[in-house]
C-alpha cells in the first residue's frame, strides 16, 4: 500500500529538503535507496495518527551496492553538494547545514560472510549488517507532498535492524532499546485491523491477553515471515532474544527498555518469549 504525507507532518523541517537534494543523486546513479532508524519509525507512527517517542535529529539510509566503488561515487555526489559534507569522524556519516546528520549504510555484495562490511582503506572500521535484505523485502512506499516518493522500512524491519544495532552498541546508550520497547507497545495499535483479519486467534487468543503481549506475537509473527528465506539470519536473530530471555532480571536489553519505556519488567519478559516463540 502506498501511503501520502505532508511535510508539514514530518518531525523535522530540513527532512524533505534534505531528500530533494539527496534523491536525484541516487536515481543519476541508479541506486535503490530506503529510509530506516528512528526516521522511518517516525513517518510509519504519523502515517497511523499515532506520535512517536524520542525525536531524533537525523536520518538513515540503506543501499544495496555490489563493491565499494559504488558507494565511494555517492560520496563524490553528495559532498559537491554546497549544503553537504562528510563527518571526518564517522565513515558512514554526512553532515547536512552543519548539523543535521545523514547515514548512508551499504549492505549487499561488499558484506562478508559474518554479516558485516569493512570500510577502506584499511577496514579499521566495522558495521554489522544482518536483517538489511529482509527489511528491504517489506517497505512502505511514502508520497511526501506529493511531489517526492520514498521506501522506508517496515517497523518490523526497523525492529530487527534495531535489534542487532542494540547488539553491537548497546554499551553506548539505550536508544536502540528505548525503539524496540516503542515498537512493541504500538505495534498492535498500528496494525490492529490486519492483525483481526489475519491472525486473530494467534494475537487475540494469547494467554493473560493484554495490548502490549497481543502487539509482540504479531510482531513475531512479521518477523517469521521476513526471516523465512534465511534460517541462518532466524537462528542467529532467536541467539540473541534466547540470550536475553534467560538473563531474566540481568538482561542489559530489558533494564534499558524498562528505563525508557512505561512498561513492567514481567510484561517485557513475556513479550520477547512470546517474540521468540513465534520466530519458528
Amino acid at each position: 500500500m502506498d501511503y501520502n504525507i505532508s511535510s508539514e507532518k514530518l518531525e523535522h523541517p530540513l527532512l524533505k529538503k534534505l531528500l530533494d537534494e539527496l534523491i536525484p543523486i541516487f536515481q543519476k546513479l541508479e541506486i535503490k535507496f530506503f529510509v530506516i532508524g528512528a526516521t522511518a519509525r517516525d513517518i510509519i507512527m504519523e502515517l497511523h495518527g499515532e506520535k512517536s517517542g524520542r525525536r531524533t535529529q537525523d536520518i538513515d539510509i540503506a543501499i544495496a551496492v555490489d563493491k565499494w566503488e559504488e558507494f565511494e561515487n555517492i560520496e563524490k555526489e553528495i559532498t559537491q553538494l554546497p549544503d553537504f559534507k562528510k563527518d571526518p569522524k564517522q565513515q558512514q556519516r554526512f553532515l547536512y547545514i552543519e548539523y543535521f546528520q545523514l547515514d548512508i549504510v551499504p549492505y549487499g555484495g561488499i558484506t562478508t560472510a559474518e554479516d558485516k562490511i569493512f570500510w577502506p582503506p584499511d577496514q579499521s572500521f566495522a558495521m554489522t549488517v544482518l536483517g538489511f535484505e529482509e527489511a528491504e523485502k517489506d517497505l512502505v512506499r511514502v508520497k511526501i507532498d506529493d511531489t517526492l516518493e520514498i521506501d522506508i522500512a517496515s517497523l518490523a524491519g526497523i525492529f530487527i535492524l534495531k535489534f542487532v544495532a542494540w547488539k553491537d552498541r548497546h554499551h553506548k546508550g539505550n536508544k536502540d532499546a528505548d525503539d524496540m520497547g516503542f515498537i512493541l507497545l504500538n505495534y498492535l495499535n498500528i496494525h490492529e485491523e490486519r492483525a483481526a483479519m489475519e491472525h486473530y486467534e494467534e494475537v487475540y487468543e494469547i494467554e493473560d491477553f493484554t495490548i502490549t503481549k497481543a502487539g509482540a506475537a504479531l510482531l513475531g509473527i512479521d518477523i517469521n515471515i521476513l526471516l523465512s528465506d534465511n534460517e541462518a539470519n532466524k537462528a542467529k536473530l532467536k541467539a540473541i532474544i534466547e540470550t536475553e530471555i534467560n538473563l531474566k532480571e540481568n538482561s542489559v536489553l530489558f533494564n534499558q527498555i524498562l528505563e525508557t519505556n512505561h512498561i513492567k519488567f514481567d510484561d517485557i519478559l513475556d513479550c520477547f518469549q512470546i517474540l521468540n516463540q513465534k520466530i519458528m
